[in-house]
């Protein structure tokens, strides 16, 4: 266990390094490949170790065994606007990438998405076990944005959960996962007007997974479980004449599911997610706790998501599964935060995703994954860049996403 959760560690270094977005908001739709390929579910169906983020009750009886993935997250952004000096007439500046009502595209990259789980039967009752997962993040880069400058976000989460869980008897068992999580925030926006550049911040947090789950009948699984508010270290920045500090945590989420195997070969699945995000990126929120550069505070405006997430495998042949599912979250920003929504695109609304599993032997198997979020625009107007707070005519932000998984589990 002492190799695990040093290796865990050096991993947890590495999913910080890349921005890891996601796509219910902030956060990942569901966690590891088998989880991604049935629309996220896994609260009510115990699909891998991966229960230990989603539901930490499902690890009770999973036995001992280790699951691995990485996949390749790729968002396409781009945002338009008129009526503001990135849509002005010529003459512009040779840099000017904007014209009027022209698409300008984020420059950001894809990005790795590592996951391990690993699993250790205690007694027959009792299971313990150690997660590390990207759970949620964002960002884009554009050369130029509606204050003729360029647009750098990246916010980038990772957690540490080591977990137990306990079967009260055959059809009942309680879980908990402690989440130990290092965040990353840096952002350099609006440089013309005055903004200070916040190079990279680090910032640690902290919180925990509560998870429930009972067969009441054969071939009927039902779960509950709640994430804590994760509560973070304030990001401090270092600008001229001292820091920055902004406090900017996680919100709570709660989810139900259920699922059901109607034949031996089938599992149909369901979870009813909401997410707290108008505690964390509300009005006003996150806030700075010092502001010694001046900068514009935040104003997300966010609301409240609920995301339904469904998830079907189906036993073709003998070790190959097939899965697919279907996950929607509204989008949770506010039309008229023109900026804050070109910035923080949390667009994404409707995923699909497929994906098969493949048993080598009784030991090892291997799943690939594919999702695919078709292209979602948010439309509004505000006021403009000072100094003349001129309206903006329009403004959209658009984005689709796509990322592949490949994972592979050893049973001990």
């Amino acid at each position: 266990m002492t190799r695990i959760i040093g290796a865990a560690l050096a991993v947890m270094g590495l999913l910080t390094a890349a921005p890891a977005l996601a796509t219910n908001g902030m956060r990942m739709i569901g966690f590891g490949p088998v989880q991604g390929s049935m629309g996220g579910v896994g609260v009510g169906a115990t699909l891998d170790g991966n229960a230990l983020v989603s539901n930490p009750a499902g690890i009770a009886g999973l036995g001992n065994r280790l699951d691995v993935a990485v996949g390749y997250f790729k968002p396409s952004v781009s945002h338009q606007a008129t009526g503001t000096p990135t849509g002005a007439p010529p003459p512009n500046p040779p840099s000017m990438i904007g014209g009027d009502g022209r698409t300008v595209d984020s420059r950001r990259a894809g990005s790795p998405i590592p996951a391990v789980a690993y699993i250790q039967p205690v007694t027959d009752r009792l299971s313990a076990g150690l997660g590390l997962f990207a759970v949620s993040g964002m960002g884009v880069d554009y050369p130029t944005n509606i204050y003729l400058s360029k647009a750098l976000t990246s916010y980038l989460n990772a957690r540490l959960s080591p977990g137990v869980a306990y079967r009260l008897n055959g059809s009942f068992s309680i879980g908990l996962a402690l989440n130990v999580m290092m965040a990353q925030m840096q952002y350099d926006v609006a440089g013309n007007v005055g903004q200070v550049k916040h190079s990279t911040a680090t910032s640690w947090g902290y919180g925990a997974t509560l998870g429930v789950k009972v067969t009441p009948i054969e071939n009927l699984s039902l779960g509950a479980a709640y994430e804590t508010r994760s509560h973070f270290q304030d990001f401090s920045f270092d600008v001229p004449g001292g820091k920055d500090k902004l406090r900017f945590d996680q919100p709570q989420v709660a989810t139900l599911g259920a699922a059901v195997r109607p034949v031996e070969a089938l599992l149909l699945a369901a979870d009813l997610e909401w997410i707290d995000w108008s505690s964390t990126m509300g009005k006003n929120l996150p806030r700075y706790s010092q502001n010694q550069s001046g900068a514009q505070p935040f104003d997300m405006g966010w609301k409240d998501q609920w995301v339904v997430k469904l998830g079907v495998q189906l036993r073709a042949a003998k070790g190959l599964d097939l899965r697919a599912g279907y996950n929607y979250g509204k989008m949770p920003l506010a039309s008229s935060r023109a900026f804050e929504n070109l910035v923080f695109p949390a667009v994404a609304e409707h995923h699909f995703t497929a994906g098969a599993g493949y048993a080598v032997n009784d030991r090892i198997g291997v799943q690939l994954t594919g999702m695919y979020s078709p292209g979602a625009k948010i439309s509004g107007a505000n006021a403009g860049p000072p100094p003349a707070g001129q309206m903006i005519a329009s403004y959209s932000t658009e984005m689709s996403q796509f990322q592949l998984d490949l994972g592979a589990t050893y049973r001990f």
